[in-house]
């Protein structure tokens, strides 16, 4: 199957034990948010599960939540 072009405009990463949040987070909240804004961008998948297994390979966490889009004129990718 030939790979699309996705756009991640919104995801969210389970940076916690597991996702048991009685435990301590593994990471700060500002590292959280430079993991997640290095996600969102432009990304090669074949479909939409496949782009959740690139994400999660790549960053190292399980994905919680995930917004993306095969538009690819968006705000995130204009040039002004």
């Amino acid at each position: 199957m030939k790979e699309k072009m996705y756009l991640v405009t919104d995801i969210t990463f389970d940076t916690t034990d597991g996702g048991n949040r009685e435990c301590e987070d593994l990471m700060t909240l500002e590292e959280e948010r430079n993991l997640e804004e290095d996600a969102r961008g432009l990304w090669y998948a074949t479909d939409e599960y496949h782009l959740c297994d690139k994400i999660t390979a790549k960053f190292g966490f399980g994905i919680v939540h995930i917004n993306s889009t095969t538009e690819t004129l968006h705000p995130l990718t204009s040039y002004m």
